[in-house]
């Protein structure tokens, strides 16, 4: 029948992990928008990202985002790692893309409690990404440039609003296939590990540079990821509500 010639087809597409990556975060009560537009800072024109996240807010003041990108591919994919690959590089960076205005916040919180468990991390982590056994046009660039310059544009375009916005966005791919960690030993032997998730360091020149830390979870990782989503996105909401009202406050004077 043609209806099962489609799911066939279907089937041996991306739709399926991009229907699965949005469910899981509908599921923990983000809004999310599948096949979203959003703007390229790079080129000023719209661009397609497979999942859109955000944490309902109906102030508008604290902005909280998730861009996915979604790789579906029976070839496995490989992180990079080293022990000093997050090494004098700026956690807030690491931790989101993020506005101004929460970057300020951010730095305000530097040694407390809130941000010893949210912001700070150990040095190891990944430096590169790449998708293992190819040949042709290496996909993980493309994906971890989709995200980041997403991210970078909702930003950006929070940064130019008259209201000191507080605006975090998170890139993350999501891919079906194994995923590792590859390191060197000390006797220079090189070591591969499967691992649910990881995440590495990404940067690029758009034409100004741009730099965060990029998530790649597995989709039996799902739904642990999606919880520390809700986690993080309440412990911000949390945190700044006291920036949150000042903001208001600021408006109105």
């Amino acid at each position: 029948m043609l209806a099962d010639k489609v799911l066939d087809w279907l089937g041996s597409t991306g739709f399926p992990l991009e229907m699965e990556a949005a469910f899981a975060f509908r599921e923990a009560d983000f809004f999310v928008r599948q096949s979203a537009v959003l703007p390229d800072p790079q080129s000023d024109k719209g661009r397609e990202i497979d999942v859109l996240a955000n944490d309902p807010d109906l102030i508008g003041v604290i902005n909280i985002s998730f861009v996915v990108e979604c790789k579906s591919s029976p070839n496995p994919w490989v992180i990079f790692t080293s022990e000093d690959a997050f090494s004098l590089y700026n956690r807030v960076h690491a931790f989101a893309m993020t506005s101004m205005a929460a970057k300020e916040a951010l730095s305000k919180r530097c040694g407390n409690d809130w941000w010893e468990k949210w912001i700070a991390r150990s040095e190891y982590g990944g430096y590169g990404f790449r998708q293992a056994l190819r040949k042709d046009a290496d996909p993980a660039y493309t994906a971890a440039i989709g995200a980041v310059k997403a991210c970078h544009g909702i930003v950006r375009e929070h940064c130019s609003s008259s209201i000191p916005l507080l605006s975090f966005a998170f890139p993350v791919i999501v891919v079906d296939s194994p995923l590792f960690e590859c390191s060197r030993n000390a006797d220079g032997a090189l070591k591969l590990v499967e691992v649910p998730m990881s995440e590495f360091l990404f940067s690029a020149h758009i034409p100004e540079n741009i730099g965060c830390s990029v998530k790649v979870v597995t989709k039996a990782h799902l739904p642990i990821f999606v919880k520390w989503a809700r986690e993080v996105a309440t412990a911000i909401r949390n945190e700044f509500q006291e920036d949150e009202d000042n903001a208001f406050k600021s408006s109105d004077t």
